[in-house]
């Protein structure tokens, strides 16, 4: 088969493909031809065209989240580059791996007036592991120093902390000339991440020394050996350990699942209780705001934060000590070690979450339709097994509020938090994974802001897309300040537009309920695998409810209990 005649973008493609990364998103251009000619000749190679850069990036990473292995992402010159950006500052926080080619126009030609022509190198200076160039000058050494700069990027694509990789591109016309894939030997290269030299007996001295002790986990990939360590550091009642459903680490009864309802039912005189003497982080984001002021104000003594991390954050305002250890090596170590338990803490945490467990069953079950009753409605409906993709502001602080249900694997982009590409990146899951059911829940302003998502012909049938359409911008009835703007209907309520319309034109199922019974009643043949062959869209409507009104009676509900 017929390659590029360009030798170095034939050889990168070849290296890639020997050290297993062989997906590849391709947002179409002229000046990137060289290297989608590469790629799709590639018998190795799988390429997935998706014409929206922004919608192509977060699917690139729902595709390597999904898969755990680095994707390509390559496109022409010019503000093309620029729209993958959204996407590979989410991958920059979350520390997932994308390699970005992005072709560009001989260096003589930049600022020289020619079209689609702006400074490429550097580009994503501030959210970026690592960024070069491939050589422009066609000698002798032209393979060996794509092989130079090829070896330092995979470093960072293959290591932890992985993250965004940005190699510019510079290639001379003519750009579509063909010849034949050289026969290549390419050395292969292990890397290994650098782990600290802990002195373990120091860290169990303060562990044991401590009467107070709690494990908070963020956003985290399912894995059952980490779960199995903590569901035993979880046995010793003086510690608590507080997960969210993106912890993903399964319904487990000593772990504390849903933080913001067990917070509303800690009362101001009990507060000083619940604060930890010390605590341990492991993972990336955490959903709730709630948990980061109530341990900033405990002015926690000693921090610890297990992993390898791209930023070492101070999330707690304490003085943590970064630990570069995989937090299932140092958790086991713990495990073995001659554990002391010296107070209830742990109890105590268990006890008021599953007092407040029964308030929340307790409101939910007279409560009136509205985005909380929809949102306990669906999780309880979801069939087992099935992935579940969160949109950001109000969806994923609905979904924090109902235990996680073992069988589900629970994703949202919290490196960020914004509300644009949620959808893209589910949509890069299933794609990864279609075989298995995924169930993206968006609102109705991040539905149709991330609506190319749909644009491609690659989404089939196991995608369902619930939109909660509470009107727009149901965030801002629930947070501080823009619920009492005099402005906030002027600026927070976007303009109504058409969901049925956008499955239309995606030609994707489509219906709508707008009551409880309507709701449940949809479940059926919304989960239904049948002929459709492509996503299925529900429209939800709350929009005539009081969502922000009913929430704060949520919490004030199970505050008064208590």
């Amino acid at each position: 088969m017929l390659s590029t005649d360009k030798e170095h973008i034939a050889f990168l493609t070849q290296y890639l493909k020997e050290h297993s990364i062989n997906q590849v998103v391709i947002s179409p251009g002229s000046r990137n031809a060289p290297i989608v000619t590469a790629f799709c000749a590639h018998p190795g190679i799988e390429t997935f065209t998706i014409h929206d850069e922004r919608a192509a990036a977060f699917t690139a990473l729902g595709m390597a989240e999904a898969s755990g292995k680095p994707v390509v992402l390559t496109c022409t010159s010019g503000s093309a580059l620029l729209n993958y950006s959204p996407a590979i500052v989410e991958a920059y926080y979350r520390q997932i791996p994308l390699l970005i080619l992005s072709a560009d126009r001989p260096a003589h030609l930049i600022d020289q007036g020619d079209g689609q022509t702006i400074r490429q190198n550097g580009v994503f200076n501030n959210f970026i592991l690592f960024q070069t160039s491939l050589p422009e000058e066609q000698d002798e050494q032209l393979l060996d120093k794509t092989e130079s700069v090829l070896k330092k990027a995979l470093r960072f694509l293959m290591v932890e902390p992985k993250g965004p990789v940005h190699i510019n591109v510079p290639l001379s016309e003519p750009l579509y000339g063909r010849d034949a894939l050289p026969q290549m030997e390419i050395e292969c290269h292990n890397f290994h991440p650098e782990d600290d030299n802990l002195n373990f007996s120091e860290i169990l001295d303060d562990w044991n020394s401590a009467k107070k002790k709690m494990i908070i986990v963020g956003q985290s990939e399912h894995n059952p050996a980490l779960l199995e360590e903590l569901r035993r550091i979880g046995e010793q009642a003086d510690t608590a350990v507080l997960v969210e459903n993106t912890s993903n680490l399964n319904h487990f009864p000593k772990f504390v699942h849903c933080i913001d309802r067990t917070l509303a039912a800690i009362t101001d005189d009990e507060q000083e209780a619940f604060f930890p003497d010390l605590l341990i982080s492991i993972g990336g984001g955490i959903v709730s705001k709630r948990i980061k002021a109530f341990l900033r104000k405990a002015k926690v003594e000693k921090i610890f934060r297990l992993g390898h991390y791209t930023i070492s954050e101070n999330t707690f305002l304490g003085n943590p000590r970064h630990l570069k250890l995989n937090p299932i090596r140092f958790l086991s170590q713990l495990n073995a070690s001659n554990l002391l338990a010296e107070s209830n803490f742990g109890s105590l945490w268990k006890q008021k979450d599953f007092l407040a467990e029964n308030e929340h069953e307790r409101f939910i079950a007279s409560a009136p339709y509205s985005d909380l009753v929809v949102f306990k409605t669906i999780l309880d409906s979801i069939p087992d097994g099935a992935h579940i993709h969160m949109g950001n502001s109000s969806v994923v602080r609905y979904c924090q509020l109902s235990n996680p249900i073992p069988t589900m694997k629970y994703y949202g982009n919290r490196g960020v938090s914004g509300i644009d590409g949620s959808a893209s990146t589910a949509a890069g899951h299933a794609m990864v994974k279609p075989n298995d059911l995924h169930v993206m829940i968006s609102g109705d302003t991040s539905f149709f802001y991330d609506s190319n998502a749909f644009w491609n012909e690659y989404l089939k049938d196991n995608l369902r897309v619930i939109v909660i359409n509470n009107g727009g911008g149901g965030i801002f009835q629930i947070i501080d300040g823009p619920k009492s703007s005099e402005f906030s209907e002027q600026f927070f309520a976007p303009f109504e537009a058409n969901i049925a319309g956008i499955a239309n034109a995606y030609n994707c199922d489509y219906n709508s309920v707008s009551s409880l019974e309507e709701l449940i009643n949809a479940f059926e043949p919304f989960f239904t695998i049948d002929d459709t062959k492509r996503p299925k869209i529900l429209e939800v409507k709350t929009n005539e409810v009081e969502n922000g009104e009913i929430l704060m009676r949520y919490f004030n509900h199970i505050k008064s209990a208590f």
